[in-house]
């Protein structure tokens, strides 16, 4: 069992549970306190601390983390949520609002985490892949450097569905990253020559 958790299950006082909390997110602040760290049965300390503070445990819950994690904050709080707490994802949002406006530390949006993380799919949520806008639908991932409809295709829990709406929105960028990839092959080939 994971620290986080451990400190959650037996520690029922949420007095502690705030201690332990201040204290994790000021180790690891990029892993905002290891609050979704999950237990070797995909339990995430989050959950585990909804379940254990009462009948009105999110709200207990979400108090702590508000404390300690001010709603004006920096940290890309919602891309860790969506990527390892979807179905909290409306919770966070309600709490954490200038956050959906952030990038994370290697500079991804929300909607880039989202697609990444396969968390948003055409078939489990179309009306977040139909409001792309074209700027989002042309936007490199800055850690793939991939277009949307390449990082989808490169996830497991993607559909074709999701691949085929994304690039039919802007079909002339498989011919863009075509392009692209061939320049990158040849000037790879150019240095390798050179050597």
């Amino acid at each position: 069992l994971p620290l986080s958790h451990a400190f959650i299950k037996h520690f029922a006082n949420i007095t502690c549970f705030t201690m332990y909390f201040q204290t994790a997110l000021k180790h690891h602040p990029r892993h905002l306190g290891m609050l979704f760290q999950r237990d070797g049965d995909g339990q995430a300390a989050y959950e585990r601390a909804i379940e254990k503070h009462g009948n009105d445990k999110k709200d207990k819950a979400f108090n702590v983390i508000k404390q300690c994690i001010p709603t004006d904050t920096f940290l890309p709080i919602l891309h860790h949520v969506i990527k390892e707490a979807p179905k909290y994802m409306n919770d966070f949002t309600s709490r954490y609002p200038s956050a959906l406006y952030h990038r994370d530390e290697d500079g991804r949006t929300l909607t880039q985490a989202a697609i990444a993380s396969g968390a948003k799919t055409f078939q489990n949520d179309s009306v977040f892949i139909g409001k792309m806008t074209d700027d989002e639908i042309a936007e490199l991932d800055p850690v793939t450097k991939q277009y949307p409809f390449l990082t989808c295709a490169a996830c497991d829990s993607c559909d074709l569905s999701t691949i085929y709406v994304l690039l039919s929105r802007n079909p002339s960028l498989l011919e863009k990253y075509t392009e692209q990839t061939t320049d990158d092959f040849a000037e790879e080939a150019r240095s390798r020559k050179r050597k």
